[in-house]
């Protein structure tokens, strides 16, 4: 296969997309939080309960330094609560605050402005053919990690 500009494609996307979060985000009054600390509320919130640092970054896909700087963040800004793991003292649980749980819709209403823009000259058929095939890709790649 030829080299194509889809990587590069795909990180203009996701550059714009995180300007667009932010934009909202600043909108609705949260100036503390970045874009990828969506993803860890909202796993949390969908969990119902603490999980161990090592849950997120399995579910989440991402380094583990990742996750402990945005739940150190969160923990800061009191989005989540951090406790003693009882089955394993060596890790640590995280979990939901109400202060996490409000600004879960902030994110949430975030991700609804971006998804009107990113979607708003493509027809219904065409966003879900383009959600499957990114699906798809997501697959692909997940044989290499």
């Amino acid at each position: 296969m030829e080299y194509t500009d889809s990587v590069d494609r795909f990180n203009r996307i996701l550059v714009r997309a995180h300007r667009i979060i932010q934009k909202e985000l600043l909108k609705q009054g949260v100036d503390d939080l970045v874009p990828s600390h969506g993803a860890v509320l909202e796993y949390l919130s969908q969990a119902g309960m603490p999980q161990p640092v090592t849950e997120l970054v399995v579910a989440l896909k991402r380094p583990k330094s990742s996750i402990t700087k945005a739940t150190d963040c969160l923990e800061h800004g009191g989005y989540v609560f951090k406790k003693p793991n009882p089955g394993d003292g060596r890790s640590y649980l995280v979990g939901l605050t109400p202060s996490g749980r409000d600004v879960l819709e902030h994110f949430r209403a975030a991700y609804s402005a971006l998804e009107k823009k990113l979607f708003a000259s493509i027809s219904d058929e065409r966003r879900d053919a383009c959600l499957q095939t990114l699906g798809e890709m997501e697959n692909n790649l997940e044989r290499f990690f």
